[in-house]
Order: structure tokens, then sequence, then C-alpha cells
């Protein structure tokens, strides 16, 4: 999959290989989730009946970081979502800085830019919005395409028990612990990945050696707490146990997800490392001594094993 980083990078590799055109989406599409991932059906299927090239147009940075204050923490990395729309057989990314200057164009000018350089259909979410001031929307999109005999097309929004699926709502399920209901609604396990450092060797020391993973701060973690997990590591799958916090038993004061890996004792440090996080089992606390936190890791360990055990008897029916 072809990854640009600016218009004019796209346009000259679409010239030297002659593309007779594409159909594009746009939006942040933090989390691809279930709705993305309707979107990004859509133009892969549209893509592949009219012989042209389904493209994703995706942002550095979230757009939240120019048009408003906040900015949320985000579901995944922008090398996450453009892996995954590798993997969903998308042919390429125009990855755009998200300056002021590109918010200060009209819909019709970024419209303008993509016809320019051959976009022949357009597939947007139903709550999609673009241009100065969010003036551009879905009946822009299609009416704009309409008139220049092109093709436009809005996704209906997708639900999932009842519920609209949204980055928002996702993000929401999973700083309140609802790991389940978040990773249905992304269709897929909440993730994070990051290169395995060194720490202070407390966990060793209780007996429960760990593998510990800092995250930049606009990335999202989820509540503060311990969950059961499956951790990704050199193409093999584990069991495994994580705690995400500041581990106010001893002071801390800076986020960090911790993972034990059952039956696991391979140096791994400098090496990258994934979580898929399964089941919230207890919020974070402050123990009154570390002899107390290990009784509740050794709670904690004998719990994971239970649902590791449950889960394979019911895979057997």
């Amino acid at each position: 999959m072809k990854r640009w980083t600016s218009f004019t990078m796209m346009e000259e590799e679409l010239i030297k290989n002659a593309v007779s055109g594409f159909v594009v989406t746009i939006g942040n599409f933090d989390g691809v989730h279930r709705g993305h991932q309707k979107i990004l059906k859509r133009v892969k299927k549209i893509s592949h009946e009219h012989g042209w090239l389904a493209l994703v147009i995706t942002f550095q940075e979230h757009t939240f970081k120019v048009l408003r204050t906040q900015v949320p923490p985000l579901i995944m990395s922008v090398d996450e979502r453009c892996h995954f729309f590798k993997e969903s057989g998308l042919d390429g990314t125009l990855l755009l800085e998200f300056t002021a200057e590109l918010a200060q164009l009209t819909a019709e000018q970024f419209l303008d830019q993509l016809i320019a350089l051959g976009m022949k259909a357009l597939v947007v979410g139903h709550d999609f919005t673009f241009g100065a001031g969010g003036t551009g929307d879905t009946n822009l999109v299609l009416t704009y395409m309409k008139k220049r005999g092109l093709y436009g097309e809005v996704v209906p929004p997708v639900k999932f028990q009842g519920k609209t699926v949204s980055s928002s709502q996702i993000r929401a399920l999973l700083i309140d612990g609802q790991v389940a209901a978040a990773n249905g609604m992304l269709n897929r396990p909440f993730r994070l990945g990051e290169i395995v450092r060194s720490g202070q060797g407390r966990g060793k020391h209780l007996g429960f050696p760990t593998a510990n993973l800092v995250f930049h701060p606009n990335r999202l973690l989820p509540k503060f707490g311990a969950y059961l997990v499956r951790v990704l590591i050199g193409g093999e799958a584990y069991h495994g146990l994580a705690n995400v916090g500041c581990k106010p038993t001893f002071n801390g004061t800076s986020p960090v997800v911790e993972v034990f890996i059952y039956d696991f004792s391979r140096q791994i440090y400098g090496e990258y490392l994934e979580v898929e996080f399964l089941k919230f089992l207890r919020d974070e606390r402050k123990f009154a001594s570390p002899e107390e936190l290990k009784a509740q890791l050794e709670q904690d360990l004998r719990q994971g094993e239970e649902m590791w055990e449950n889960q394979s008897k019911k895979a057997c029916f």
C-alpha cells in the first residue's frame, strides 16, 4: 500500500503510473471501528467494480488539534491506522498534516483538488463534516459530486447493541473500563503496542515479573486497574494480566502499562509487544504494603487462570 504525505507526492505517483481514477474516503478514522470498516468496504467494492484505486485520506494529528482547544486521546496511532488500511485491502493512504491553512479551505476547494488528481467517487460517513467552519456536510458531498457527473455515497450509521458506533463512544467506554462493549464497537479487542522498557524490577521482586510499556500522553489508556489480556509478541500469542496506572503503592505519578505473561520467562527488553484488553478485573488502588499488593496479585492470577480455563472449555463445544 502506498503512503503519501502531500497532494504533490500523490499527484506525481498517480501520473507516473497513469492511474485512471480513484475512489476516496476522508476522515480521522480513530479506532477504525465498525462504522469505519463499513465505509472502507464500500470504497474497496466500488474500486473493484470500476478498476479504480481505493484510497483513504486521513491526518497525522487529530483535526481537533486545529479546530478545537482540546484534543481527544487517540485509540490508535497513525502507523496502526495505516496498517489497518493496508490489511483491509486499500491501495493507498494520503496522510496529511492538518494545518490552519488546510482548515481554511472551503469544502468545494478541497474537493476541487481531489478531482484534479482524478477522484471519480467519494464515500463518507453519515456524520462527515469538512471545509472552513465545518460548512461542508454530506448533502454538499452528494450535490457537488452529482453536478460533476461523479459518484457520491453516504454510509448510514452502524449500531452495536442498539447504540451508534463512534470513536467518542468507544473512548468513553474504555475510560469507564467497559472493554467488552468497546471491543464490540471496534469489532476486535482494543489493543496497545509499544517497545518493552526496563523498569525498577518491583514486579520481579514480588514474584510477578512484568513487561513495562510507556505511551505518549496523547494515547488513550483504558481505566486504571487490572485486566485480563492477550499478549502478542514475535508472532506468538500468550495469556496475560495487565495493570494500567501510576503504581500508587510506590507513589508513582506517570501512567504505565505493566504486563504479566503466564508461563513466560524469556528476556524481551527492546522488543515490540502488543496487548489486547479482554476484561476489566478491578480498579487500581494504593495498598498498605508491597506484601498486601502481592496478595492481591496472587488473587488476580488465580482469577485470570480460571477465566482462561473457562474460555478454553467453551471453545471445545
